[in-house]
């Protein structure tokens, strides 16, 4: 018995000095002034974090056990609280974000002793005031926030509770060229640890400023618990509208594991006075349009690649533009190379004056009162993705009266060339199709338009004659067009190209002849009384621009009565009008002046009138002649008929 003893005695000597090592231990800890231990101890927390630490107020080190709130038998282990005065981490060497990662003016926290012998960190309680936190993300996509670069750092770290009462936040991600100020506090009576069941709540609310790509951004804000934004595994729930640049934005949803954001799911909703006030944010290029609004659901995920590939989707969209509308789906990658944007959309009813509104007097991009419109277009903003969009509308206004049906359109936009090819539409009763291409890899835009028209009905092309009763025939045409410049009437004005144009048989109002051959009787016979319908063979159009100065080289109306030519220039660039319309009859015709008709002014206020000489040497032989005699008076005004071919083979070869 005694022997069995004697071989029990050393490991109770052992087991009995190891409680005293720790009862020594334990009352060392809670006896010692910390404060003159205070440069080891930092020291030693400087090369865990890999971080300088420093501490300029006072430093306190003692036992604690959990709080009454804590569940089971886990608030009876022993934990040390340790509690300490104006702390500053200091930032990494390469951070361009300022000298410290963290400071506070008070840090208090209880974590387990055990499991730093695990090389991690069990805080169970962290309580904060006065605190700071700069977080950034190089461009190389490393993170100050992690104290080691090593793909699995050697220390690891959970935070059970933490108590604030307000943190400024500064996050600055160089990839994304964000740099953004959050100003929080904790909603009363909110848990900022996760809840129980999972189900995510708002607890923090505060506002956001600062910068997102090249637009300045002011929100408000409320989010989950701010541990969920430390801790992994966390769906975070967030809400915030404010502005980004001159857009109103709004949105509503939920992050996954936003620690290492892997998914965000989120409704959007913007609006603003144009779309083109979504280029500093987005970077996609969208034209000078009238005021917008649109909301759909945006879902971001994290896909595989170093770097990763972010996949941005915006689903299910809807909005209008003045009186347009639009829906479809959206999808932008960016990580690897430029970003790239994918879209699918179809309107029902798109105008043209919404996506580019008329030239307002003394605004940006006004010509003094021109049609054509003149807001620059920005190419070396063309360069920010490479783009892919499917368009399809039911309608499309490219002015009020031109509607074009069923228009279908691939829009390209790749290394600063914007194409449309093809593009495909239907309008009046028939149907056209070409390409347009803007390439926007010089200083001016050069641009090349291909479009050809088949079986175009005149009387649906222009509405305003449907109220003549007359049937009018079709018209076949083509254009082709080159020039440069930065809007579409610089494009136009140093145009080089040609249009040509035929109209098949029909019908036109007599009355439209009679008047632009100033026969003043039957003009005001058929105003009056009747408007007879006379047989239309043919009309034939052939103009030829060179640089942006378009030559009516043949233009013609040719019916069983008359035949009408229409010659002269239009200036494009100055949107100038010097046009004579010259009418000759087939048939005798009685009280008749028969004298051309100018075309002047502008394209907005256009002068038709007759030509002056012509008018008033007939004027003036029949004022002459009724001195002699009332009768003779007549015979300037009778005009005799003209051989004149009922078909537009050939251009006319008489002499006026």
């Amino acid at each position: 018995m005694h022997h069995r003893l004697r071989w029990l005695r050393w490991p109770l000597l052992v087991a009995g000095g190891l409680l005293a090592a720790l009862a020594a231990l334990a009352l060392a800890v809670q006896l010692l002034d910390w404060n003159l231990a205070k440069p080891w101890v930092l020291a030693r927390l400087s090369a865990v974090l890999e971080r300088r630490v420093s501490v300029d107020g006072e430093l306190r080190l003692g036992w604690s056990r959990g709080p009454d709130s804590e569940s089971g038998d886990t608030r009876w282990l022993p934990r040390l609280a340790l509690s300490a005065r104006q702390v500053a981490i200091a930032n990494t060497d390469w951070s361009t974000s300022g000298p410290l990662l963290a400071r506070a003016d008070s840090v208090a926290l209880t974590f387990s002793p055990l499991q730093l012998l695990r090389k991690h960190w069990l805080i169970t309680d962290l309580r904060l005031q006065g605190v700071e936190l700069v977080m950034e993300r190089a461009s190389d996509r490393r993170k100050n926030w992690r104290f080691s670069q090593a793909e699995e750092p050697a220390w690891s770290y959970d935070i059970r509770r933490l108590e604030f009462e307000r943190a400024k936040v500064r996050y600055v991600d160089l990839p994304l060229k964000m740099d953004l100020a959050f100003d929080i506090s904790p909603l009363p009576g909110k848990p900022q640890g996760a809840l129980k069941d999972g189900t995510p709540d708002f607890a923090i609310a505060g506002a956001i400023s600062g910068r997102y790509n090249q637009a300045q951004l002011s929100a408000r804000a409320q989010g989950g618990p701010l541990l969920d934004l430390l801790n992994d595994g966390a769906l975070y729930p967030l809400r915030a509208e404010g502005e980004i640049g001159r857009v109103r934005a709004a949105i509503d949803g939920t992050l996954t594991n936003p620690h290492r954001l892997a998914r965000a799911d989120l409704n959007l909703k913007l609006s603003g006075a144009t779309l083109a006030d979504l280029y500093p944010a987005t970077g996609v290029l969208l034209p000078p349009s009238r005021a917008f609004r649109t909301q759909g659901q945006l879902a971001i995920i994290r896909a595989g690649g170093k770097p990763p590939t972010w996949d941005w989707r915006y689903e299910r969209f809807t909005g209008t533009v003045g009186e347009s509308d639009f829906a479809g789906d959206a999808r932008y990658l960016r990580g690897q190379g430029k970003p790239q944007l994918r879209t699918t959309v179809h309107s029902r009813l798109l105008r043209l004056a919404d996506l580019v509104p008329p030239n307002q007097e003394g605004g940006k991009g006004s010509r003094g009162g021109k049609l054509l419109p003149a807001h620059p277009f920005e190419p070396q903003r063309w360069d920010a993705l490479d783009a892919e969009i499917s368009f399809s509308g039911d309608r499309f206004a490219l002015l009020p009266k031109a509607i074009w049906q069923d228009a279908r359109a691939e829009i390209r936009l790749k290394d600063r060339v914007l194409s449309f090819d093809p593009l495909r539409f239907s309008m009046a009763g028939g149907r056209a199709e070409g390409a347009l291409l803007l390439d926007g890899r010089q200083d001016l835009i050069g641009a090349r338009l291909r479009l050809a028209a088949h079986g175009l009905q005149v009387k649906q092309l222009f509405p305003g004659l449907g109220a003549l009763q007359a049937s009018f025939g079709q018209l076949d045409g083509s254009v082709e067009l080159a020039g440069a410049g930065n809007s579409i009437g610089a494009m136009l004005g140093t145009a080089d190209g040609k249009l040509d144009a035929r109209i098949s048989e029909g019908s036109i109002s007599k009355f439209i002849l009679e008047a632009a051959g100033l026969n003043l009787a039957d003009a005001v016979f058929a105003k009056f009384y009747r408007d007879k319908q006379v047989r239309l063979h043919c009309a034939v159009a052939d103009v030829r621009v060179a640089k942006g100065q378009a030559e009516l080289r043949r233009f013609e109306l040719n019916t069983e009565d008359a035949l009408i030519e229409v010659g002269g220039r239009i200036d494009l660039a100055r949107e100038a009008l010097d046009l004579s319309i010259h009418p000759h009859t087939k048939r005798l015709r009685v009280l008749s002046l028969r004298t051309p008709l100018s075309v002047t002014g502008s394209f907005s206020h256009p002068v038709v009138g007759a030509e002056g000489g012509s008018l008033a040497a007939r004027a003036g032989a029949a004022a002459a002649l009724a001195l002699v005699a009332p009768l003779a008076a007549l015979a300037p005004l009778i005009t005799p008929g003209e051989d004149i071919p009922d078909d537009c083979r050939a251009p006319l070869t008489h002499k006026r």
